[in-house]
């Protein structure tokens, strides 16, 4: 009768003792779980927060290396993969700021390309612009041969020629593709 009173109470402490460990390692892997998912909606958090605020900066980013100081990566990058409206407002922005002659010639495109008809052609139509648009474009067009861009100067070269947009003026025509063929290397004919 004693041995199984000795059982009974041995028993006894080996359940209680299983209840308080299983009790301890419930309540342990509650507030670990606990933590994990805090920290889980923290980084969630934090990565939405972090991508905000990327964004952000890379918008202010770019922003300020073309306006503050000129990265052609970041203009390139923009006239490339934006909307025209923005490759036109960055373009007009360096052109003006830097006086590049990549973006002068993408500020004429953008106006002449305001006509669909213009978009594959060597030597875009202008008629359909206003005087004042049409003298905006060819300001920019200008420009940019002024900057010794190949294509420009052979667009400018043509209208010369043709009298088109500008005073006919064969020599300064002939003389001005002949630049363009020199500086292109030979591809515009």
């Amino acid at each position: 009768m004693k041995r199984k009173l000795y059982l009974a109470i041995i028993l006894l402490l080996i359940i209680t003792i299983l209840f308080f460990c299983l009790k301890f390692y419930t309540k342990t892997i509650y507030s670990l779980a606990i933590e994990e998912c805090e920290a889980n909606y923290s980084n969630s958090y934090s990565e939405k927060f972090n991508k905000e605020q990327y964004k952000k900066n890379t918008k202010s980013s770019i922003k300020s290396l073309l306006v503050n100081n000129f990265d052609k990566q970041s203009y390139d990058s923009i006239v490339r993969t934006d909307t025209p409206e923005k490759s036109f407002i960055y373009s007009l922005l360096v052109s003006n700021k830097w006086n590049h002659a990549e973006a002068s010639l993408e500020v004429f495109y953008s106006i002449a390309h305001l006509n669909e008809d213009n978009i594959f052609v060597d030597f875009p139509d202008l008629d359909f612009l206003d005087s004042e648009t049409r003298n905006l474009a060819l300001k920019y067009l200008k420009k940019a041969a002024d900057k010794k861009s190949p294509n420009a100067l052979y667009i400018l070269g043509n209208y010369y020629l043709q009298g088109k947009y500008l005073e006919k003026n064969e020599v300064l025509g002939k003389k001005l593709m002949k630049e363009a063929e020199i500086l292109g290397t030979g591809i515009l004919k």
